[in-house]
């Protein structure tokens, strides 16, 4: 692996988040137009053709569309907002009723991922069903045929809309792209990443680097206001925490990221 500018890591396929960075900063820099001058007329003058609208003065007629043959004009288009629900398992047999809500708050937060904004994009949902099931290499299910074509896919996702959560987790927490470029993606993304990291933070079958690194993302969302989490910091990700640093022998890469983590968050 090398480690390239910004923090990210390449990996085989890490280089696929290059160009969400790119698009993030591609944003960040378009220059809004300036608002073009009106002129005001007084509404006493009618020496100047044309006419008032609001507090502005056209001195043009509006244009006009004619319909032909009697067609419907063309009319805004709708975007779906469905999206691929979180992976979201609540644990059997909780007696406490203060962890019980919590989890049933992650549970809330994955069916309204739409409730902390976000504008659905058109191709978002033809961006995730090439993108997902994430590939095994480059034969996997999605069937890409080199790197170039899954950064290009990759590189073509709204950062603002949430339904790329999925993919950007997944691509993370599976190990096919590493560094502070996707994490940062996903913490800018906030509270609705949160119900797709969480299985990958309790996953033991995973390696531990792999869940370290849903676990740092998870914490960084928390330092920020939790009003939002409802207890899923109290009782869900600060437990995780502290059942990793009793072990006798905790991962390098976990128990690191779960000694910092827990400083800060109580």
């Amino acid at each position: 692996m090398k480690l390239l500018q910004n923090n990210w890591i390449f990996t085989p396929l890490a280089v696929v988040f290059f160009g969400i960075g790119g698009y993030l900063l591609y944003q960040s820099q378009q220059t809004p137009q300036t608002p073009k001058e009106t002129t005001k007329v007084s509404e006493d003058d009618t020496s100047q053709d044309g006419h008032w609208h609001g507090d502005e003065w056209h001195s043009t007629p509006h244009e006009t569309y004619e319909v032909p043959n009697g067609a419907i004009p063309p009319q805004p288009v709708a975007v779906s907002r469905d999206y691929t629900l979180a992976a979201v398992k609540i644990p059997e047999g909780i007696t406490d009723p203060d962890v019980l809500a919590a989890w049933q708050r992650v549970d809330y937060i994955a069916n309204n991922i739409w409730e902390w904004g976000g504008v659905p994009n058109a191709e978002t949902p033809e961006l995730i069903a090439r993108l997902m099931p994430a590939p095994d290499g480059f034969s996997g299910p999605t069937g890409h045929s080199d790197a170039e074509e899954t950064i290009d896919l990759l590189g073509s996702l709204n950062p603002n809309d949430p339904r790329s959560i999925v993919v950007m987790a997944t691509y993370l927490c599976e190990g096919l792209v590493g560094g502070r470029g996707p994490k940062n993606a996903l913490v800018e993304m906030g509270v609705p990443a949160v119900p797709y990291l969480i299985p990958y933070m309790l996953d033991m079958e995973r390696s531990p680097l792999l869940r370290s690194r849903a676990l740092e993302v998870l914490c960084q969302i928390a330092e920020r206001p939790r009003a939002d989490l409802d207890g899923i910091v109290e009782h869900i990700i600060i437990p995780r925490l502290e059942t990793i640093l009793s072990q006798e022998k905790p991962d390098y890469d976990e128990g690191k990221a779960a000694r910092e983590a827990l400083a800060r968050l109580k």
